[in-house]
């Protein structure tokens, strides 16, 4: 952020800003969701797991693969496929 020009208090607003939200998705996630039906947080897991990918997809995979290149792409579709593995066993 700073090699874009912004302001330090732009890059700190924006960090405490994503602590409080992560913290409040916590505090309900652990709180009132905690007991709920797999058909009630279906959407906002489904939405998550999107923003992961987005996230990943934007800033990380371009950087690894410039520096790992198609060995980065392999086992970045072997930790998908370990992972639904893992959840459905």
């Amino acid at each position: 952020m700073r090699a874009q020009g912004r302001s330090q208090t732009f890059i700190l607003g924006t960090w405490v800003i994503c602590a409080v939200l992560l913290t409040l998705a916590v505090v309900v996630g652990a709180g009132p969701l905690a007991s709920s039906a797999p058909e009630t947080i279906s959407l906002p897991l489904a939405f998550t797991a999107g923003a992961v990918l987005a996230s990943l997809a934007d800033t990380l995979m371009p950087g690894a693969y410039e520096k790992g290149g198609p060995t980065v792409a392999l086992s970045t579709a072997a930790g998908f496929v370990l992972s639904y593995v893992l959840a459905t066993v």
